[in-house]
């Protein structure tokens, strides 16, 4: 049986049409794909870029912060003069707003002077468990938003305080800032509860304070917010489709190192979309069009299909090459002499400062007037010699930006060459001024360094681990006794009687440590000088390591700190005493006797107030005064050992820790010596007598607070009953024990 010519037509007719919807849906589906595909790998890659300059930038305040709470655990002073030398020194080099030093109290002094408690603060408690922090923190009047940078200070591994440094969000909010599409997407900084830290200029009009409220599902079977919330708790990253505030957007979400915070990329549905919808209007009326010459015309029409694929995925294939790996930005050229621009990524905009009209309007798209006009003849001259010589290129020039500024430029590409086309260069454009810099003070270090090498006079010394030997400089002094080599090192060195018996040990356990691969050593020591005094070294140690990671050798520098020690020294009994008496002044007083308790030694706290103090320095006279507190510092030197606290602290207050005591008689005997011995001070028409409470460690209290409250209890007792006296704080809010001259009952 035979169907009739216009049936057969109209049967292939049929047949043709009827694989027309499913080419074309097919078609749509995969170019959605591939534009959804794309999309990601774009929003991927500009996002690591900026989750990598936004952590750059934290964990440089971050290590600046961290470099400043190191000296000042290893000064051991929190709040001297030096501490604030270093501290002004960090806010006159780095952008901090503000620094401020807290005490294990929370008690927190600024660089500016504000005192304040911050002991209930979350980035405080943490930094004293010994973690960094970086928090919100309130606006200052030069930033809209500010950082609190928060790490611990150690001494002797040991935490002994808190240092905060505020740094204005300004920087982290340019690299939010910067183009994304063309300037329709948007960025955001959230914590992992939502809670939005920092947003761009253009999320600026409908941000709200917690990013997952703005959010809403576009389809049942897409991601749902609950399932975003438990996939960013889990630190992980990845994209998204959510409807943002009423627009249908992509997400992409990643963790940042610094904070415990989240980078959120949004790019709105309507940027993208309709650049695919065009194309589905265009290929549909294509399709439609030709489907009765694709009917008539079967092969010519599946020539014609593949011809339009192939240039689909030629056009894909473009676009994966200039979006993968982008550090800078992208650029399409024709190879004609002036480089004339075909495309480039949002990135050279931003590079160079002009916008899209204003390279056409004032350079003709053409690239070779953007350089700086001293590079120009040079880079073409490169470009074709490189290019006679293959097909890619590696040259560095400059670029002269908008606001004038020169910056470096990194150029590496590849020319492209299609028959019956003009060629063109693919390249890569990244900006290495700041690593321009960087070299320049790197040969400016070495040479200063070899300056200072050549005209040091420490010791400088070679450490052969393996061999145990060491080589002394011979630009600069020896080491005492040792000779040009040391064999045997650092054992026969030790033999000698050149290190301080007192030192050995940490002489050697420095050197073990380089030998068992720690990076670095440094110890301070006292060595026998030529004429056979001991002086103070400090040793500096770093190690060097083989490919294998293996410690081989290591390089030291010893320099006589002798001077320093002593200034130091004489420093630091300055300023731990007081003035007048010449006792220890309060805050050293208090940190001599909590790292007395921290020994766990039975101990006497005593409390000592001079009694109508103020009557004496009303009517004889304040240098009088001072010469009776004079006077009582001194007898109380006498009464007790040097190994006990002594420290004036108040004008006419007094406090002294007999250290390693258990007998009750003794503690009674000291405290009532106290009460005679400022009866015997200065015996005027004025009698001079004082009150004393006394408590005990660790019955009465395990902590300096502690013993404070429970003497300074005692001491009111003594005065609320008639002062001349002394009292001892018990269990018993009765008990009490008085001077026997004065005719008052002992109470046991």
């Amino acid at each position: 049986m035979t169907l009739k010519p216009k049936l057969a037509a109209a049967c292939v007719l049929l047949v043709s049409l009827s694989f027309l919807p499913l080419s074309f849906t097919a078609f749509v589906s995969k170019m959605n794909r591939d534009l959804q595909s794309s999309v990601s790998r774009n929003m991927i890659e500009n996002a690591a870029q900026s989750a990598a300059a936004i952590t750059a930038k934290m964990d440089e305040s971050s290590s600046v912060l961290r470099t400043l709470a190191t000296y000042l655990g290893e000064h051991g002073n929190l709040y001297d003069k030096a501490a604030a030398d270093a501290t002004q020194a960090v806010l006159n080099s780095h952008p901090f707003l503000q620094i401020s030093v807290a005490d294990l109290h929370g008690d927190s002094i600024t660089n500016d002077g504000l005192k304040r408690n911050i002991a209930a603060s979350e980035s405080f408690q943490q930094a004293v468990k010994g973690k960094a922090t970086i928090t919100g923190s309130e606006s200052f009047p030069n930033a809209k938003k500010a950082f609190l940078y928060s790490v611990p200070i150690y001494s002797k591994q040991k935490i002994i305080g808190v240092l905060n440094g505020t740094a204005s969000a300004d920087p982290i909010a340019e690299q939010l800032d910067n183009p994304l599409y063309e300037g329709k997407g948007t960025r955001l900084l959230i914590r992992h509860d939502g809670t939005v830290v920092l947003y761009s200029k253009k999320a600026a009009d409908s941000a709200v304070q917690n990013f997952y409220s703005s959010l809403k599902c576009v389809e049942p079977d897409k991601m749902s917010v609950e399932a975003l919330k438990e996939q960013i708790g889990r630190n992980s990253s990845g994209t998204a489709e959510f409807n943002v505030d009423g627009l249908d957007s992509f997400i992409y979400y990643q963790p940042l190192g610094a904070g415990n915070w989240y980078l959120i990329t949004i790019v709105p549905s309507n940027v993208i979309l309709p650049q695919s919808n065009y194309m589905i209007r265009i290929s549909a009326l294509l399709a439609f069009s030709t489907a009765f010459a694709f009917i008539l015309l079967g092969f010519y029409a599946v020539l014609l299909l593949r011809k339009k694929n192939s240039a689909i995925e030629k056009s894909i294939r473009e676009l994966s090459v200039l979006t993968s790996n982008i550090p800078g930005c992208v650029q399409r050229c024709k190879y004609d002499g002036n480089l004339t621009i075909i495309y480039c990524s949002d990135g050279f905009y931003y590079l160079t400062g002009y916008s899209r009209e204003e390279v056409t309007r004032l350079f003709n798209q053409q690239f070779l007037k953007m350089i700086y006009p001293r590079d120009r003849e040079a880079v073409k001259h490169s470009i074709d010699e490189q290019l006679h010589a293959g097909s890619v290129i590696d040259i560095q020039y400059r670029i002269q930006k908008k606001d004038g500024t020169l910056v470096w430029i990194l150029e590496r590409g590849q020319l492209m060459v299609e028959s019956g086309k003009e060629p063109e260069l693919y390249s890569l454009l990244i900006d290495i001024t700041e690593q321009r810099v960087i070299m320049q003070e790197l040969e400016i270090s070495n040479e200063r360094y070899q300056i200072v090498m050549d005209q040091s006079d420490s010791m400088i010394f070679d450490y052969d681990i393996l061999n145990k030997t060491v080589l002394n400089s011979t630009g600069g002094r020896q080491i005492s006794g040792g000779g040009y080599a040391i064999k045997n090192f650092p054992e026969s060195f030790l033999n000698t009687d050149v290190v301080h018996p007192d030192d050995a040990e940490a002489f050697r356990q420095m050197f073990e440590s380089v030998k068992n691969g720690e990076p670095s050593a440094e110890s301070e020591c006292r060595m026998k000088s030529e004429n056979g005094d001991y002086l103070w070294y400090n040793i500096k140690i770093t190690t060097i390591f083989s490919k294998e990671g293996k410690a081989i050798r290591a390089i030291g520098r010893i320099s006589d700190i002798t001077c320093q020690k002593e200034a130091t020294q004489k420093l630091l009994f300055k300023a731990q005493r007081d003035g007048l008496t010449e006792l220890l002044n309060k805050i050293a007083t208090q940190n001599l006797i909590e790292q007395a308790l921290n020994d766990n030694e039975p101990c006497a706290l005593y409390m000592i107030d001079v009694d109508h103090f103020k009557e004496v320095n009303d009517n004889l006279g304040h240098m009088f005064g001072d010469a009776v507190l004079a006077d009582i510092g001194s007898k109380l030197k006498k009464l007790f050992r040097t190994t006990d606290i002594l420290g004036r602290i108040g004008g006419d207050e007094f406090m002294v820790l007999l250290k390693n005591v258990d007998d009750h008689a003794l503690i009674v005997e000291k405290a009532m010596a106290i009460t005679q011995c400022l009866q015997q001070t200065f015996n005027t028409c004025y009698s001079i007598s004082g009150s004393v409470g006394v408590a005990l460690f660790p019955k009465d209290g395990k902590s300096y607070a502690e013993l404070y409250q429970k003497a300074d209890m005692a001491l009111y007792e003594a005065k609320r009953s008639g002062r001349n006296r002394f009292v001892l704080f018990h269990d018993r809010a009765d008990s009490s024990e008085t001077c026997p001259e004065h005719g008052k009952k002992n109470i046991p």
